[in-house]
């Protein structure tokens, strides 16, 4: 396989992933149908990452209310 045959394989993979994310499982409490609303995979994909990332920082700062990391000194 050539360098291009390969890319375009590569970028095959990434459209279907893309087109593979179901908004609506991954923002379950929408209560409208966000598939039809962003039909473009590669928002559904950024959009979900962005939701990922949301997640993290949540887990981030309770982890900073756990461990008390912000008390001020007296």
């Amino acid at each position: 396989m050539d360098e291009q045959q390969v890319e375009n394989g590569e970028q095959e993979e990434t459209d279907t992933e893309a087109e593979a994310v179901d908004l609506n499982r991954v923002f379950r409490e929408e209560e409208r149908d966000l598939n039809s609303m962003f039909p473009d995979g590669e928002m559904r994909k950024f959009l979900r990452q962005v939701k990922k990332n949301r997640r993290g920082n949540e887990r981030f700062l309770e982890g900073i209310k756990r461990e008390k990391l912000w008390q001020e000194d007296d």
